[in-house]
């Protein structure tokens, strides 16, 4: 969960070559009421998900804020998250931005701050950086981003993380700035059956920076966890 669904189509895709059924939900953040934006409120619509689809118990992913959001449906539907996939995750600390924005903020400041995200410029693209103007302009999607982002730095999951009993891949970037490794290492000690990899070379996103490692931790711990290795779909032979 967050941010596109676009920046977990290399993970979607892997994984559903090997047979595991794979949701992106795209929560509404920008449709929700006042009273419900925030990590609670998103939490809540995660839920509503999995009752739409008829999903009892998910392993349930997310980065940045979808961490956190994944976090607060094991604390708070516990029955229906088999296991956790976290990376760059807030609930205990994170760099944010939602103080000091300037009004109209120029394209060298939402450049400098889409650069905080990786540890290769290269990912740092003109259209990523349009993207992100685009809702930076739109007064009414500022204010609901601006909105999340405090709840989620007012709901720190420290006291409460000990309840999350499910398995939790912690799958962290090396070189996050936004929520650096001694994020990671305090989420390994905080939850009770979590494991903490690494990815060299790798900032905040590692499922867009590095799919490929990514996906491999990932597939590794679905299969330890569940006991089988998925194999990928046999090739349709085309006539």
């Amino acid at each position: 969960m967050f941010g596109k669904t676009d920046n977990w189509g290399a993970c979607a895709q892997h994984l559903r070559e090997r047979w595991w059924n794979v949701l992106l939900p795209d929560l509404p953040v920008f449709e929700m009421p006042r009273h419900e934006t925030g990590v609670g409120g998103l939490a809540g619509r995660a839920k509503e998900l999995l009752d739409r689809e008829g999903i009892q118990r998910a392993v349930i992913g997310g980065n940045s804020l979808g961490g956190h959001i994944a976090l607060q449906v094991a604390l708070r539907y516990p029955q229906r998250v088999a296991a956790l996939i976290l990376t760059g995750s807030s609930g205990l600390f994170e760099r944010g931005f939602e103080t000091r924005v300037p009004r109209r903020p120029s394209k060298d400041w939402l450049r400098a701050k889409v650069r905080e995200v990786f540890y290769d410029e290269s990912h740092v693209t003109e259209a990523l950086i349009d993207e992100v103007k685009e809702t930076m302009f739109d007064p009414r999607r500022a204010l609901k981003i601006i909105r999340v982002a405090k709840s989620a730095k007012h709901d720190n999951l420290r006291h409460v993380l000990h309840q999350v009993r499910c398995p939790v891949l912690l799958a962290w970037g090396e070189d996050d700035n936004i929520t650096p490794p001694s994020v990671a290492h305090e989420f390994k000690e905080c939850l009770p059956n979590a494991e903490l990899h690494f990815i060299p070379r790798c900032g905040h996103a590692p499922m867009m920076e590095r799919p490929r490692e990514f996906n491999q931790i990932v597939e590794q711990f679905l299969a330890k966890l569940f006991g089988l290795h998925p194999v990928p779909k046999p090739a349709v032979r085309r006539s």
